[in-house]
């Protein structure tokens, strides 16, 4: 049977001052080898590109600045997006921004625009003494950005053989009835919904019951629907295996071997002064978020699930990616094997969009022309990053574009934007004119 493409995304809600749950969701569009992965099919039908992949074969890369003309880029083309990105900040899109640009190992644009703070708790413009700058090292909530890390973390343990594909999620969550899989969380077919609203429940435990209690929209396996609740419940699978919480999982399992010192869940007070402020929430008398997760399902589930909840910085975010680039190891630290990073970013469910474990691949909307051979994610926050095996790049996106409010409209022009620079600076270099022109 042909699957079903439902395309549905993260739901963030703003409540009512009533506090009576009044919710109003928003829409962000959101081969022949073995595989490492037990239970995964050999890959027979797999696209041309996905070969681009065995470039993880190759010696490790560790990220260094430089010049563009290092790695065959033209600097004057790619900074032209400096005046796109100045111009979405000048026009109220978002008040700040990092990008960072990496190619073959060599960052060659890390930059920082606008601020981390601009408006007070009742979305007044401060006065400019009382702003803070955006800074290249600004810890941004990621938003959905946090799925690849937590679906990573569960290729690891399948890597590992600690879980399996096929494995029902029922084994891990007795509470949990319906029959669903490992492997239709990690590729969004579960048939579970987007979201469901949690944040005005009574409490935690509450909240939790409504997760293992909500049914599959759609026979599990037979349709696509992007959805909180296949990472949420991930979250708790990863969990159950380990032994131990998520936060602390991806710690000793990925940060703190890729050295990620400034990625984590419910970063401390100390910190706040670094990080870019979202918006007020006075329905969940929160005040100005700032320092804490915006999501409202995730802040209601302490912080640290699998959906969302992590912060980061571009520096640190382009070591993770980058050590996907290379197969899976960094700095001599290997997180995953070349093979499982391979699979992990290759389509999987065949269907009209293309979807790897966590991952999404071939998303030309946001990907621009690296789309073929490219995967990325993007996030509700306004952040997005898109690395691509083929030229072995790596491309941020970092801004608080809900702050002061998430109805300020899409940046996905300033996502697109940013790769075409990439792109364009590629194209423009005398090495790769079409017939040395």
């Amino acid at each position: 049977m042909k699957k079903t493409v439902i395309t549905a995304v993260t739901l963030l809600a703003a409540g009512s001052a009533a506090g009576a749950a009044e919710l109003t969701p928003s829409m962000e569009p959101e081969l022949t080898e073995e595989s490492q992965l037990e239970g995964l099919p050999e890959q027979a039908n797999a696209p041309d590109w996905v070969p681009a992949w065995e470039r993880a074969g190759e010696p490790s890369v560790t990220l260094q600045e430089g010049p563009a003309q290092r790695v065959q880029m033209d600097p004057r083309v790619l900074e032209q997006m400096d005046e796109e990105l100045e111009a979405g900040i000048a026009e109220g899109f978002f008040p700040g921004a990092v990008a960072l640009v990496a190619k073959e190992g060599t960052i060659v644009k890390h930059d920082a625009y606008g601020e981390a703070l601009r408006y007070d708790a009742a979305s007044a413009l401060l006065p400019e003494a009382e702003r803070i700058t955006a800074e290249t090292d600004t810890i941004y909530d990621l938003a959905s950005l946090t799925k690849t890390f937590t679906s990573t973390a569960a290729v690891q343990l399948i890597e590992a053989g600690e879980l399996a594909l096929d494995d029902e999620v029922a084994d891990y969550i007795p509470e949990v009835e319906d029959a669903f899989t490992i492997r239709q969380l990690l590729t969004h077919t579960s048939g579970l919904p987007a979201w469901i609203p949690l944040a005005f429940l009574e409490d935690e435990q509450t909240r939790w019951d409504a997760i293992y209690n909500t049914a599959p929209q759609e026979e599990p396996g037979e349709a696509y629907i992007y959805s909180d609740l296949n990472m949420i419940l991930l979250g708790q699978v990863i969990e159950a295996v380990s032994g131990e919480t998520l936060d602390t999982y991806m710690e000793e399992a990925i940060f703190e071997p890729l050295g990620m010192e400034d990625t984590m869940f419910n970063p401390p007070a100390a910190l706040q002064e670094r990080i870019a402020v979202t918006e007020p929430q006075p329905a969940l008398d929160r005040g100005l978020v700032w320092g804490s997760v915006h999501d409202e399902n995730a802040y209601s589930l302490g912080g640290a699930v699998g959906h969302a909840g992590l912060f980061s910085t571009a520096s640190d975010l382009a070591v993770f990616l980058q050590a996907l680039l290379n197969g899976g190891v960094y700095d001599g630290e290997r997180i995953l094997e070349a093979d499982t990073v391979r699979e992990m970013l290759t389509d999987q469910t065949g269907g009209d969009l293309e979807q790897g474990f966590g991952f999404n691949v071939n998303r030309d909307w946001f990907m621009g022309e690296f789309a073929p051979t490219a995967a990325g994610h993007t996030g509700f926050t306004g952040t997005s990053f898109v690395i691509d095996p083929e030229t072995n790049m790596i491309a941020i996106l970092l801004t608080n574009r809900v702050h002061p409010t998430r109805d300020g409209g899409s940046i996905n022009p300033w996502r697109l934007g940013l790769m075409d620079a990439v792109s364009d600076s590629i194209n423009a270099h005398p090495a790769n004119r079409r017939g040395g022109e």
